[in-house]
């Protein structure tokens, strides 16, 4: 996957931390909604995010959070749908 994607994805990421007042650095890795970081309301500005920058179809996959818990899940799920 290109950095330019992963930082895309960074940057949604960072941006909704940032509107929550988390300023806290973070890394892929990190849990986002697990650990209560984003609620569901940033779950669904992430799924048309990713419909509309990434062409990622949750009708054909279905949901699940795990899918968007971390940035590394966000690159995997792309990744999935570029093939």
């Amino acid at each position: 996957m290109s950095d330019a994607v992963r930082m895309k994805l960074r940057g949604h990421v960072a941006g909704m931390l940032k509107a929550k007042g988390i300023v806290a650095d973070f890394t892929d890795a990190d849990a986002l909604f697990s650990s209560g970081w984003l609620d569901s309301l940033d779950a669904m500005g992430t799924v048309v995010f990713l419909e509309e920058n990434f062409d990622v179809h949750f009708a054909d996959i279905g949901f699940d959070q795990g899918m968007i818990d971390s940035v590394d899940a966000l690159e995997s799920l792309v990744r999935s749908f570029k093939k």
